[in-house]
């Protein structure tokens, strides 16, 4: 009797387990940066799977370890849905709590498909796997959300070395590899050859990744670039009132006119000019006269409004030249369009009145910048290894991103995209320029290291300078091909293994 009330807690009990795995996850991440949580984090999972043994169980497992990490990594949502979408916490809370329930299916899927169709050592190689292209399909279903994805928790430490040659999906495999490793050497543990082999594979796995760091696969092209980042720091409750406008426009103006006059690049955030530029031609003229009479360049944050249709932009002032414009291409669901808007329209417009019509913009990737390229994206596009690669395949020498995390007020939130935004100039081996209007603003060097920041929630100038790089590395060129051929080429392993037990068992 008291063995089988033992028993019946076990599970619950390992439930609960998996549940404060996942609320301990986004500590791998930034700006807590404890990287190497996610393999301790990872064992203690796939130690949980494999003793579960039957394929619900361990899908359960898997279920509860994703609530918990998205419940805790992306509750900043939460405080956009309060303070602008006037909702009250608890409903806030709910919103985010459906989000995590979604996000949780594809890590439940991942260890469901591993217990349930390989066995023995098999298990321990298809697990990282699994694990790992659920997460590469997260990214991609439904218009993707690649948050707290393993390979970022890499981003600065040897493991990442990987990331010019796989991007970070190989990354995350070779962290979640490392995991399995380690659980293989605690099931072997009786044997001493065994310990020698696992001990052999990290190090192995270590040296590999530190010498695939040290290859350089882009150069620099011509001269340095020097840039001027502004900050405006304007709050969201300001920004968008039209009453507001003449005051945010000169705040701005000011800013431009004070950076120093070799810069040769001024860029502003996103949305930085609340208003259509079909409604200040005077003072974009005024701009161009003041940018040809300078020699510098201007990349402002601005609504357009072209052929009836409205674009989050980014509107590029080159003297008296043409406007140019990059218009953001991947938007943020229900913050800048609506999905199925005929059904789920007028309930978000019920909370948000006007937002969610934007439409998609369709390229060039890249702007122009003093005989360079710059890379461009905006906001949350930046947190997409794909998005990112578009302009880098249209020959950006470097990349630039214009951000507004205000938002998601003194939250996480920016900490951890730019610590995937780092992840991005490490894949690419291209400096990052990175222009918010809260923060964080900064510049990031080719191998993904931090160069400058302003502090959050200051009015300031960045000011700097970057080389421009020319040149592609594997994945800049081939994209997540390489890291689905090893995968695949892993998969088939297990697969061969799995095969081959269950010929030595009948």
């Amino acid at each position: 009797m008291i063995q089988d009330s033992i028993k019946s807690w076990v599970f619950p009990l390992r439930l609960l387990a998996a549940l404060i795995l996942g609320v301990l996850w986004p500590l791998a991440f930034a700006p807590f940066n404890a990287w190497f949580l996610a393999i301790i984090l990872l064992f203690a999972l796939f130690w949980l799977a494999t003793t579960a043994e039957r394929p619900r169980r361990a899908a359960a497992l898997g279920y509860a370890f994703g609530f918990g990490a998205f419940c805790s990594g992306v509750s900043w949502i939460s405080i956009t849905l309060h303070n602008f979408a006037h909702m009250d916490w608890l409903l806030a809370g709910g919103a985010v709590a459906l989000l995590a329930a979604y996000c949780a299916i594809y890590p439940a899927l991942a260890l469901w498909l591993a217990i349930r169709f390989f066995r023995g050592n098999a298990r321990l190689v298809a697990l990282p796997v699994l694990w790992i292209f659920a997460e590469w399909c997260r990214a991609r279903f439904f218009t993707g959300f690649p948050w707290l994805a393993t390979g970022y928790t890499q981003t600065h430490v040897f493991l990442g070395g990987f990331s010019a040659w796989l991007g970070q999906y190989g990354v995350g495999l070779a962290t979640a590899g490392f995991a399995t490793i380690l659980l293989w050497m605690l099931r072997e543990s009786s044997s001493r050859r065994a310990l020698l082999g696992g001990v052999s594979a990290l190090l192995v796995l270590s040296g590999l990744a530190l010498a695939a760091g040290s290859v350089s696969f882009t150069h620099p092209v011509g001269h340095k670039l020097r840039v001027s980042l502004v900050q405006g720091n304007i709050p969201i409750t300001e920004k968008w009132n039209t009453a507001a406008i003449s005051e945010i426009l000169h705040h701005y103006v000011q800013l431009i006119l004070q950076t120093p006059k070799n810069s040769q690049l001024v860029v502003l955030p996103e949305t930085a000019f609340p208003i259509f530029q079909t409604e200040i031609p005077q003072l974009i003229s005024q701009l161009q006269e003041w940018s040809a009479r300078n020699h510098k360049i201007l990349i402002i944050g601005i609504p357009e409004l072209a052929d009836g249709k409205y674009y989050n932009a980014a509107m590029e002032i080159d003297g008296n030249a043409p406007l140019r414009w990059y218009q953001k291409e991947h938007l943020v669901p229900f913050g800048e369009y609506i999905p199925l808007p005929h059904l789920l329209g007028p309930l978000v417009h019920h909370f948000l009145p006007g937002l969610g019509s934007f439409s998609f913009g369709h390229g060039p990737y890249v702007l122009p910048v003093d005989g360079q390229k710059a890379g461009m994206t905006i906001c949350y596009e930046e947190s997409f290894s794909r998005d990112v690669r578009k302009g880098v395949r249209e020959g950006a020498t470097f990349l630039l991103n214009i951000s507004d995390y205000a938002w998601y007020g003194r939250s996480i939130a920016a900490a951890q995209s730019m610590q995937m935004a780092a992840m991005q100039s490490r894949q690419e081996q291209k400096p990052d320029v990175r222009d918010t209007n809260t923060g964080i603003t900064t510049l990031i060097s080719p191998q993904g290291e931090i160069r400058i920041q302003l502090p959050q929630f200051v009015v300031g100038t960045l000011n700097g300078s970057v080389q421009p790089m020319a040149g592609e590395t594997p994945y800049g060129r081939w994209g997540s091909l390489p890291y689905l051929l090893l995968s695949a080429l892993l998969m088939l392993l297990a697969i061969g293994v799995t095969r081959r037990q269950s010929s030595s068992r009948q």
